[in-house]
C-alpha cells in the first residue's frame, strides 16, 4: 500500500514501505519517491520491525505526520 503527499515545493511523493526485496537492504524502511520529479533521487527513513510493521505506520500516520516524516528522510545510496 502507498500515499501520496505534497511537500512545500508542491512536488507529489509516493511514500511505500519495504523491505529487502527490490534491491533495498534490509530492515523495513519507507521509501519516498518524487513523482512530479523522477529525476529527485527516492529518499528513506529505516523503520523498527518487518516491512507490515512499516505498512502499518505509514497507513496509521497523518498527513502532516507523513511530511515531517519525508523531511526527516535521507537520500538512498
Amino acid at each position: 500500500m502507498g500515499r501520496r503527499i505534497r511537500d512545500e515545493n508542491f512536488q507529489e511523493w509516493e511514500a511505500f514501505a519495504t523491505t529487502g526485496d527490490f534491491g533495498f537492504p534490509r530492515p523495513a524502511r519507507i521509501v519516498f519517491r518524487c513523482r512530479t520529479d523522477p529525476e529527485t533521487r527516492p529518499r528513506h527513513v529505516v523503520i523498527d520491525g518487518d516491512k507490515s510493521d512499516a505498512e502499518a505506520r505509514l497507513t496509521e500516520l497523518g498527513e502532516a505526520e507523513l511530511e515531517e516524516l519525508l523531511q526527516e528522510a535521507e537520500t538512498l545510496g
